[in-house]
């Protein structure tokens, strides 16, 4: 046998490189772990911060702090993630889509997550107009999963996301829907005369009546009030024949406006506000005793409650209701919307450029229009859904548990939902045209929403608790 002889110098250093060997296994055991987790740490902190950054709108520095963690682990999925969504929120498309490229890759192991980011990346496509990627990112979402939350989403880019019933037809625009408290009635404006009046049907779509008749006036925005027989609404002089929908007042636009009170059976009407005050957008409380608006006074928008526990409405003669002041800012505070507890109202805000949380976003030259809520008094404002979009029209589920309100994204016009904390938004419609002023009936099971698809404003019926299917998605998409 031959052997080979080591001399005893070759000896030494073999064997001091064998004890370096298992030194070092022994500094991999024991320390690698715990510097793995320093590391892991330090990511999760930066991701924290990052997250935080795109959420207050500081888009650049999540950028730069993104960065940083990506250079460290470029195989960090969520980093790739925020970074798409940080680029996306300063419209940087070309830098957006391959961070959520990259983000699907490292996702492989985690189809929700992978799911959720085609998903954004979906809408990223869509919104520049490559509607071929932006429907194949759908098709790999619909076909791998089942999660009805997921589809619901899918649904809301390529089609109503429940099923939708048109209940008014014809020439005429109709618009400003609302439920009556059974259920079985929408009350809601229409141009079908020269002005705009106010007319009462089933939930069908039968039965029409006209309720208002003032050929000089434009009646709008008809509230049952309670289980009396009157109708809430407002009034404007009659200036144009062309219909108008506002998702946003501006508080230095001159209007003549008032708040009316019409009896649905004898036809008699009562001045609650008269016309000149600027009035606009009246919702009645849960307990119908209280009406809040918006109304501009001072070149600004700003929020207003009527008290009705003393008026009686069969007997208005020589009474005057005082306004109480809600909201005092320099922002448009308008499209308010009562909590179902009556102590909380949901509404809209602008303020003029660069004033607090209402300042404009980067790259425009206008504030965004988002979501506040606050206490009936006054106290505890609070900005409901930080994003960089448009938000307008929040209306409240019954049940509390869910706000519908619409918003322009992706050059179009749609409604969405969100949770009651402002989280888990999804899009409801998707349509030619538009869809706007929608509202929930008093069972929370139907929405009603206003939209143009057919070529006229007309009014449409969402059944809540009727998800467009898998397989009806998947039919759809293989359409496109």
């Amino acid at each position: 046998m031959y052997r080979l002889k080591l001399s005893e110098k070759q000896t030494i250093s073999h064997f001091t490189h064998y004890v370096s060997r298992l030194a070092f296994r022994a500094f991999c055991r024991t320390f690698l772990p715990l510097l793995f987790l320093i590391g892991c740490d330090g990511t999760d902190e930066s991701l924290q911060q990052s997250e935080e950054l795109i959420r207050s709108g500081r888009h650049d520095e999540a950028v730069a702090l993104l960065a940083k963690v990506i250079v460290a682990d470029e195989r960090n999925p969520k980093a790739r993630l925020l970074m798409g969504q940080a680029h996306e929120a300063l419209e940087n498309y070309d830098r957006a889509i391959p961070q959520f490229k990259a983000a699907i890759r490292l996702y492989v192991a985690q189809p929700e997550d992978r799911a959720m980011v085609r998903l954004q990346l979906a809408k990223i496509y869509l919104r520049l107009g490559v509607r071929k990627e932006g429907v194949n990112q759908l098709r790999a979402i619909v076909h791998s999963t089942s999660d009805s939350t997921m589809i619901q989403q899918v649904a809301g880019l390529v089609s109503d996301a429940y099923k939708v019933v048109q209940i008014t037809k014809g020439h005429p625009d109709n618009y400003s829907p609302n439920f009556s408290p059974d259920g079985a009635q929408i009350a809601f404006a229409s141009s079908r005369l020269d002005n705009s009046e106010i007319y009462v049907m089933d939930v069908s779509g039968n039965n029409i009546r006209q309720i208002t008749f003032t050929p000089n006036f434009n009646e709008d925005t008809p509230r049952f009030l309670g289980d009396s027989l009157y109708l809430v609404h407002s009034r404007e002089p009659k200036s144009a024949g062309e219909v108008q929908i506002v998702l946003q007042s501006d508080g230095t636009t001159p209007v003549y406006i008032g708040i009316y009170a019409t009896h649905l059976d004898r036809k008699v009407t009562q001045e609650l506000l008269p016309l000149g005050l600027g009035v606009r957008v009246p919702c009645l409380s849960p307990d119908w005793r209280r009406v809040v608006y918006e109304a501009s006074r001072d070149r600004n928008l700003d929020l207003y409650r009527l008290d009705l526990n003393d008026i009686d409405l069969e007997d208005m003669a020589g009474r005057t209701i005082v306004p109480i002041r809600i909201t005092d800012s320099e922002a448009d505070e308008g499209s308010p919307t009562f909590f179902p507890d009556g102590k909380r109202i949901a509404f809209v805000s602008a303020g003029p450029e660069g004033t607090g949380p209402r300042r404009a976003a980067p790259g425009r030259s206008k504030p965004l229009h988002q979501i506040y809520t606050i206490n009936t008094d006054g106290s505890n404002e609070k900005h409901l859904n930080p994003n960089p979009y448009d938000c307008y029209s929040p209306v409240i589920a019954p049940d509390g548990q869910t706000i519908a309100f619409v918003s322009g994204r992706m050059d179009d016009i749609e409604i969405y939902l969100m949770d009651i904390d402002g989280t888990n938004e999804r899009r409801i419609t998707s349509g030619i045209g538009v869809s706007v002023q929608p509202t929930f009936s008093p069972d929370g099971r139907n929405l009603v929403f206003v939209s143009d698809r057919s070529g006229t404003l007309q009014i449409y019926l969402m059944s809540l608790d009727q998800l467009v299917t898998q397989e009806m998605l998947i039919q759809r998409l293989q359409g496109e």
